[in-house]
């Protein structure tokens, strides 16, 4: 786990001290498979996981880094859930939230974590059609 950012002004991957448009910052989008339990490995700023449609319970890990490495104090992951019937998320290692999210059927949910320097922490949640 690291405790360095990604913003610039400070000790870290950019440090650079003259970039404040966030045009350094990247993102990227993964889609893994539905499956019983999915690990997530992030290396940039943002990250969107749409999950495939969820047909059971899934019980989701997210890495935190070994000090020099990714994730960074400050990256951001957005989860996107879908499924045609209510299917519990839970959220295990590395990852601090308020509990499991239930789906609903044919909704859409989704879930923020930001990074902490030790652990994902959830900053939101909704359910949405």
């Amino acid at each position: 786990m690291s405790t360095n950012s990604r913003f610039p002004n400070v000790a870290g991957p950019i440090g650079l001290g003259i970039e404040n448009t966030d045009r350094i910052l990247t993102n990227s989008f993964q889609s893994p498979a539905y499956a019983a339990s999915i690990a997530i490995k992030t290396v940039t700023a943002n990250t969107l996981v749409q999950v495939g449609a969820l047909t059971g319970a899934l019980s989701l890990t997210m890495g935190v880094g070994d000090g020099t490495d990714a994730p960074f104090v400050g990256d951001k992951v957005t989860f996107l859930f879908t499924s045609a019937s209510i299917e519990v998320v839970t959220f295990s290692t590395g990852m601090l939230s308020t509990g499991t999210l239930s789906t609903a059927a044919g909704k859409t949910a989704n879930i923020r974590f930001i990074f902490n320097g030790a652990s994902w922490c959830e900053t939101n949640r909704t359910i949405t059609s």
